[in-house]
């Protein structure tokens, strides 16, 4: 009875984080991409006079063995210059030469968890000092969990 308490209260235990993703702004070919994926809410920024900063981190998402692309787009006006309230963190898979949007959401930190869906990682996404909030693949995009 003890022992089958035990398992479950361990199998409904959240998936352990790691430390936060680093993203960073030297990955030139990254930030293109970022870019390609994004052009009219950087046309946006820069019609108001805004160069958003982006930040990049490359990771396998889905053990293909081709790196896919983590991406956060910041402005210092909070991101209303490309008319959102928040700035977008997007996700980006590799495909050949090219790269596709297949997630998006608000963030400007994320950390990878110990928990795979369908195959894809699964990871942790927030602004600097709010909760974090799961993200994980559910076939077609990421999505939230929580």
């Amino acid at each position: 009875m003890l022992l089958g308490a035990m398992l479950a209260l361990l199998a409904a235990a959240p998936a352990a984080a790691h430390d936060a993703l680093p993203l960073l702004e030297n990955d030139l070919a990254a930030q293109d991409a970022a870019r390609a994926a994004r052009s009219w809410q950087i046309a946006r920024a820069r019609e108001a006079g805004v160069e958003p900063r982006i930040r990049t981190a490359r990771i396998d998402l889905n053990g293909d063995g081709q790196p896919d692309i983590i991406a956060t787009l910041q402005t210092p006006q909070k991101c209303a210059a490309m008319g959102l309230r928040d700035c977008p963190l997007i996700v980006l898979k590799a495909e050949g030469n090219r790269f596709v949007e297949i997630g998006t959401f608000f963030g400007d930190e994320v950390q990878m968890v110990d928990q795979r869906h369908q195959g894809w990682q699964a990871f942790e996404s927030r602004f600097t000092n709010s909760p974090w909030r799961r993200t994980t693949w559910n076939g077609t995009m990421y999505r939230l969990v929580r």
